[in-house]
């Protein structure tokens, strides 16, 4: 398969689902047909034979542009791109630039070929440059790393260090059961939102439940319901912003 991409075992996915079909080890290559004389009067028929070919990498490549360029409008590519991103990341942990690396010389390039839209071009290199970027400043701040186990409390600790240019990182454990009533009150907040934008949202909530349940680490998920959360505005999460969990999961949330 691919390891970039997040792949379905399922078969027909609807467009709007950002996991890719799996296309099992062979596809068709070519195909070739020839009209056969029916018998007895019967019209002519037309028989087809096929030359398969072994299922690739790129494959998965080519079906990821695919599905990209089906995205309607284009500026909401990025919930694509960060699905599998946020995927890629979850199970190949700092691997960040490779990821960055296999979008800008392997996908673009096939995007640059395929598209006749040069928003999506715009758009995704945006991305690249986007995310290039966060990863130089990452290699140029000063990484302080404070972990603390907040156990029952209920409000999240910070330690504040000065050192110039010192990026402050923090990691609280959050408990399941924390995460879960979060999304439990943002699944009520989203129902005040555009229904495309709430299909956005109720991705990456679902992938979050998924992700809990396998005992792996959903910061990804938060950070990118986090993205949505200041797309929308703030305000709109009324009951999310009344609540004493929003304390605990808005830093995870880069809010």
């Amino acid at each position: 398969m691919n390891p970039f991409f997040d792949i379905s075992a399922q078969n027909g996915l609807p467009d709007e689902v950002y996991q890719l079909e799996n296309l099992g080890s062979q596809r068709i290559y070519a195909s070739f047909g020839k009209r056969v004389r029916g018998d007895w009067g019967e019209r002519d028929q037309y028989q087809s034979s096929h030359i398969y070919t072994d299922v690739t990498a790129e494959d998965y490549d080519h079906q990821f542009v695919s599905k990209l360029l089906r995205i309607r409008p284009s500026y909401k590519i990025d919930g694509l791109i960060n699905h599998h991103f946020n995927f890629y990341l979850t199970n190949h942990p700092g691997k960040k630039e490779e990821f960055i690396v296999h979008m800008q010389y392997e996908i673009f390039q096939i995007l640059k070929k395929r598209s006749t839209n040069e928003a999506y071009v715009e758009l995704f290199d945006k991305w690249i440059k986007k995310q290039s970027m966060k990863s130089e400043e990452q290699k140029h701040g000063q990484t302080v790393n404070n972990t603390i186990n907040v156990g029952n409390v209920n409000a999240p600790l910070q330690f504040q260090q000065n050192s110039d240019h010192s990026v402050q990182t923090q990691h609280n454990h959050l408990q399941k059961d924390q995460i879960k009533d979060f999304l439990e009150i943002l699944k009520r907040d989203i129902q005040q939102v555009d229904e495309s934008i709430r299909k956005d949202f109720a991705m990456e909530m679902d992938y979050a439940i998924v992700q809990l349940g396998r005992d792996r680490d959903v910061m990804p998920q938060l950070s990118t319901i986090g993205g949505l959360m200041k797309d929308v505005g703030i305000g709109t999460f009324t009951n999310l912003l009344a609540a004493p969990i929003f304390e605990v999961v808005k830093p995870y949330l880069g809010l």
